[in-house]
């Protein structure tokens, strides 16, 4: 189904005025999520630290930077560590007062099984210690008891919890669900709540009413998050500047758009016209070389890691000035199809990608959709994709209709693919779904389905009690792969990938210089007692030529003193 018929569709949609205010906060996630979302996570410490200072003199006061894939992705393809990448990124912006926010999920961190109570903790504990102020949390099912350990955590050092609702679509859910589980996280302790709709499929009037609903039954701050991959992106972010929404995600213009998020520059434009405070500065003066710098950066990492993404240019104000007043005209009268087709015409101006109808028909996440077309390209069974994306919905709703994001995209994903090949398979993450292991589902799962993949019929919880808290030693030393805390939670939390090989190549490289000083100092006892041989050779030599030359003394003046003799007696 095209957008156009899509929204056709839709019930009336509302005239959406502005509600009276004064500011809003624009978030920065250019250096996490909008290299993530287009970059792969590819930037290097280096040059993430050389754009911080240039983005923080836009006057943006608190920036995404951690979290997420950085932390795979710096060990992985970068070897750095990430907890090193965060100081140094604290340190840059401690002279401006700004924040950092980081990205995790509630019990299972970046895995898929649960892991204790206490590593949870101290993971959120040391993240904020580190440097991060805001930490941002979410469940792939929304299940409110996996965010308590990580709330703790990030309470003991001080820090902001942020939790985050994962929207998503279908037949069971309405506005009301979500606005549920945003107060039962407010009541856990939340310091602010997002809306994180991690691929973009919130229509313009559902982002209007959910927003005014979370504004309305609220106490603490309501934070927008949204990806631009189906064309709703920029549209859904005016949309949480007219009902009050009061910090809003966006990226820099290089680095927005596509898969990433709405540009700063262009909500920022909308904030000017509805008289809303950014507290921005983004003149000309600071944007052009900030985009320069930008952008050569992006070509930089395009080229070593073979990339390729969409090239955005900013037009100028004047320019886009008269599509986005139109834009907040048309949805003040209820006319979304116009708005859309306006603020559209907009985004081209500005390069960026035109919107994803295949993935908004799908109903799931871009990258998602990108790994059914690569895997079945891979395996020649390209004809199977639209059986594969009916197969995501059918396989959802026997799995109570779970979010799609990390983990349960590729858990589902997975299945789906097995069930578009007619394979009765189900691999140990979805049988731990479909158990219960991963927390309650969204909606209850039928017990006869649970028998049919799990064997039992009643949920269960996962025990977390013998998890393996044993560092080893790294291959080919006496060296444990880990000593500090820092390190200690990177094994723990990428023990069988990343993690295990980035400590591995360190303790190696430290084994080596243990190696080269043993091998020094033997060399140096080797020297010491070859000198001392040597030294005592000499001295034998002496002692033996001294020997020598007395005993030949000594046979000299005896044979002096028996011939004196002889002749003195013949005398």
């Amino acid at each position: 189904m095209s957008l156009k018929d899509r929204l056709k569709r839709m019930r009336p949609a509302p005239r959406m005025e502005a509600v009276s205010r004064k500011k809003v906060e624009l978030v920065d996630l250019t250096l996490r999520d909008g290299q993530q979302s287009l970059l792969a996570t590819r930037m290097s410490t280096a040059q993430v630290i050389e754009l911080m200072p240039m983005i923080l003199d836009t006057g943006v006061r608190l920036l995404e930077v951690w979290g997420g894939a950085t932390l795979d992705s710096a060990m992985r393809y970068l070897s750095e560590n990430p907890f090193d990448r965060l100081m140094k990124m604290r340190d840059i912006a401690a002279p401006y007062k700004a924040g950092l926010r980081a990205l995790s999920r509630g019990q299972n961190l970046f895995g898929y099984d649960p892991y204790p109570d206490d590593i949870v903790r101290d993971f959120n504990r040391e993240a904020v210690k580190a440097g991060v102020t805001v930490m941002r949390i979410f469940d792939a099912l929304n299940f409110t008891p996996n965010f308590r350990a990580a709330l703790d955590g990030v309470n003991q050092a001080g820090g902001t919890f942020d939790a985050a609702v994962c929207y998503t679509t279908g037949d069971p859910y309405d506005t009301d669900h979500f606005v549920k589980k945003a107060l039962e996280l407010e009541k856990l302790g939340a310091h602010m709540v997002s809306d994180k709709d991690m691929a973009g499929l919130k229509t313009p009037a559902m982002a209007w009413e959910y927003y005014r609903a979370l504004k309305e039954n609220l106490n603490v701050p309501v934070v927008s998050h949204t990806h631009c991959t189906p064309g709703f992106g920029h549209i859904c972010a005016v949309i949480a500047l007219l009902s009050g929404v009061d910090k809003i995600d966006t990226a820099f213009l290089p680095l927005a758009g596509g898969s990433s998020h709405p540009s700063i520059e262009i909500v920022s434009l909308f904030a000017e016209i509805l008289g809303i405070d950014t507290g921005l500065d983004l003149s000309d003066s600071i944007l052009q070389p900030l985009h320069s710098r930008m952008r050569q950066v992006v070509e930089d990492v395009e080229k070593e890691f073979g990339l390729s993404i969409h090239r955005s240019v900013w037009p100028g104000r004047d320019t886009l000035l008269p599509m986005a007043e139109q834009t907040i005209d048309c949805l003040r009268r209820g006319k979304i199809h116009e708005a859309l087709a306006e603020i559209h015409r907009l985004e081209s101006s500005c390069g960026f990608p035109p919107p994803n109808e295949k993935v908004l028909s799908a109903q799931i996440p871009g990258g998602m959709y990108s790994n059914f077309v690569n895997q079945l390209a891979r395996d020649n069974k390209s004809e199977y994709l639209g059986r594969a994306l009916e197969a995501v919905q059918e396989v959802r709703q026997k799995a109570g209709w779970c979010p799609l994001v990390t983990p349960t995209s590729q858990i589902v994903g997975v299945k789906a693919y097995f069930t578009a090949m007619g394979k009765s398979v189900n691999p140990v993450q979805y049988f731990n779904l479909i158990a219960g292991f991963y927390g309650k589902t969204p909606f209850e799962i039928d017990p006869d389905y649970r028998e049919e993949v799990c064997g039992f019929r009643d949920e269960r919880e996962y025990d977390s009690s013998d998890f393996n808290r044993e560092i080893p030693c790294a291959e080919g030393t006496a060296l444990p792969l880990a000593s500090t805390t820092h390190e200690k939670l990177l094994y723990y939390l990428f023990p069988d990938s990343s993690g295990k090989s980035y400590l591995e190549g360190l303790r190696k490289k430290e084994w080596q210089k243990v190696e080269d000083a043993r091998q020094a100092e033997l060399k140096k006892d080797l020297q010491k007692k070859r000198e001392k041989l040597r030294k005592n050779a000499l001295v034998n030599r002496f002692a033996e030529d001294m020997n020598g030359l007395s005993e030949n003394l000594s046979k000299a003046v005896g044979n002096g003193t028996d011939t004196y003799s002889e002749e003195s007696e013949q005398g």
